[in-house]
């Protein structure tokens, strides 16, 4: 429909023009009729001086992959430990847990990997847990009451579509369409009005 992707290109900030918004990056300033801020844990630093308040902190889920031998056939979830297993089809399985608050840019910690052994141990027992490669850590944007900021701030040119902790890959593109939806008729539906990012 026209949209134009720009990759590698790192955002230092957005100006109200007011009659559009220039979004400064590393490859120049892009100029539009407004912008819809969907940085993840990076939100606070670009939507602050548009007068969102509520903090987006970093919540980090770590994962691995392990030989799928011993570990579960099916996508399954151990409740007590809190640890997820889900077959990647190549003969291997993804375990994943935890939720560690740090910065986003730190790279993963080994004791996290650890925790995530010694809770799923017990129940996985024939799991050749030294064989395990992959080790990653990604940060889900949390809000501190756990809903996302989806609206308006203090410009009518600057949005907010963020902070969906773990569940971002379902409900960002929920929200995306009722926010974009919101901006292209000026209505906004009232499945917004508790996720305002100036609450």
């Amino acid at each position: 429909r026209g949209g134009k992707v720009v990759e590698q290109a790192e955002v230092s900030g957005i100006r109200d023009l007011g009659t559009g918004v220039a979004v400064g990056t590393s490859q120049g300033d892009l100029r539009a009729d407004v912008a819809v801020v969907s940085t993840g844990t990076w939100l606070n630093r670009l939507v602050r001086p548009f007068g969102v308040r509520v903090p987006v902190q970093s919540g980090r889920g770590y994962s691995f992959s392990v030989p799928a031998a011993g570990a579960p056939a099916r996508p399954t979830y151990l409740a007590g430990q809190k640890v997820v297993c889900t077959p990647l089809g190549d003969g291997r399985v993804r375990v994943a847990g935890m939720m560690e608050l740090a910065p986003p840019e730190r790279p993963v910690d080994p004791r996290r990997i650890q925790a995530i052994i010694a809770a799923a141990r017990p129940l996985l027992r024939d799991v050749d847990w030294d064989a395990r490669r992959d080790e990653w850590v990604g940060s889900r944007p949390c809000t501190a009451d756990g809903l996302p900021l989806v609206g308006p701030t203090a410009s009518p040119r600057v949005y907010v579509n963020g902070g969906h902790g773990m569940w971002g890959v379902a409900l960002g593109p929920l929200t995306g369409r009722l926010l974009a939806d919101a901006i292209t008729t000026g209505t906004a539906p009232a499945e917004l009005a508790a996720l305002h990012p100036l609450r």
